[in-house]
């Protein structure tokens, strides 16, 4: 059988796609290594931007935990901010990518677990993709298959380690002193990185995130951390998130790459779901409305990538290198002027975005800089790194 759109890997960006693609009438093949529901490391917050991106609700035995508030720490420091509305939603990855899974088989898609693809050639009339199991032929291939993706080895080499933040992660009985209903993050931690503290049903995810290249001791790290909040870490997890923002290849003949495969993790705060969302949407309507002509499909995928997406990424990288450059400048920012965590946490809503809070922060710099001087705010990080 030759399939219209064979999609590789079923998280976010995957079972979106294989869902999308099946409800447009075509003939979709989802395919996953692992056996589902399988565990997935991963902080769990799912933004309500990013849930408003899924097109459907999602049902009370999903969301683990609310959160209103976020908190952010830097050493003493310490900034809050409450919102009526629901920040984020705390998922179970387990549960939430079985639950994708099975919209996109009710939609039509035919799911293949357990099976992992070990090569993709992509063609000028179809693409062909081995497993174990046999050989499937396609019209379009859609790579959603994660950092370390078989398919786009077909388009690209491996993210290099400057390209990639590394993290890890604990899920730990509920720390004493922490709010159900808010996510903690600290800040000047790890490299291009932070801490984190979010609270889920029955535990809290404890972690940390930091440039890969930079961040050799993570273990060190996440042990004096999680000292330094009186938790007891009960075994980590790891796991590699690729930069967003970075100029990358995302497309070939017949191949698209989304989520993590494609590089479209926000570089600011490491979140992935809801990018990967969109853009196993958009490779959907690509396929479905251009697939005629692979160039022209090609084009339109890379084109709204660019508008969705790729535009703010930029922002965001500039904005999180900065701040590793300049932790000073960006944290008095912060924590003396509440209206700029104000301002970020209505990305998370959906209400606003980078290019927004960008021209927001640009427009109040000048005053900010005249009162607490050039000199003192632009003072580099030093060279002792974690």
């Amino acid at each position: 059988m030759v399939y219209d759109v064979i999609v590789i890997g079923a998280g976010p960006a995957g079972s979106t796609c294989a869902g999308e693609c099946a409800r447009r009438g075509l003939r979709t093949l989802l395919l996953d290594r692992a056996a589902f529901p399988r565990p997935k490391p991963c902080g769990g917050a799912l933004s309500q931007r990013s849930i408003s991106r899924l097109g459907f609700p999602l049902p009370p035995e999903i969301i683990d935990q609310e959160c209103f508030a976020i908190s952010v720490h830097y050493g003493p420091e310490r900034v809050e901010v409450r919102k009526r509305q629901r920040i984020c939603a705390m998922v179970s990855r387990e549960r939430f990518d079985l639950f994708l899974a099975n919209k996109a088989i009710e939609q039509g898609a035919d799911f293949h677990q357990d099976e992992q693809a070990t090569g993709v050639s992509d063609g000028r009339d179809t693409v062909e993709v081995r497993t174990a199991q046999g050989v499937y032929r396609s019209r379009y291939v859609v790579a959603a298959d994660g950092a370390n993706s078989i398919a786009a080895r077909s388009l690209r080499s491996a993210f290099a380690r400057t390209e990639i933040l590394a993290a890890l992660v604990s899920s730990v009985p509920a720390a004493a002193g922490t709010r159900g209903d808010t996510l903690e993050m600290h800040f000047g931690i790890a490299p291009q990185g932070y801490a984190w503290v979010f609270p889920h049903r029955e535990y809290d995810s404890v972690g940390v995130v930091g440039l890969a290249e930079e961040f050799s001791g993570a273990q060190q790290c996440l042990a004096e951390f999680a000292r330094s909040r009186n938790i007891t870490l009960t075994g980590t997890r790891g796991h590699t998130i690729p930069l967003g923002g970075i100029e990358r290849q995302i497309t070939g003949q017949r191949v698209l790459l989304a989520g993590d495969a494609a590089g479209f993790a926000d570089p600011f705060d490491g979140e992935g779901m809801g990018n990967a969302v969109l853009s196993g949407a958009l490779a959907a309507q690509a396929i479905a409305e251009q697939g005629n002509e692979p160039g022209t499909c090609t084009a339109w995928y890379e084109d709204r990538c660019e508008e969705l997406l790729l535009k703010d990424l930029r922002i965001a990288l500039r904005m999180a290198r900065l701040l590793d450059r300049y932790p000073r400048f960006f944290l008095t920012l912060f924590f003396t002027h509440k209206g700029t965590l104000e301002q970020y946490v209505d990305i998370a809503l959906g209400k606003s975005d980078y290019v927004r809070f960008q021209r927001w922060v640009l427009i109040r710099l000048p005053l900010f800089l005249l009162f607490h001087g050039v000199r003192t705010l632009f003072k580099p990080r030093g060279a002792n790194r974690k």
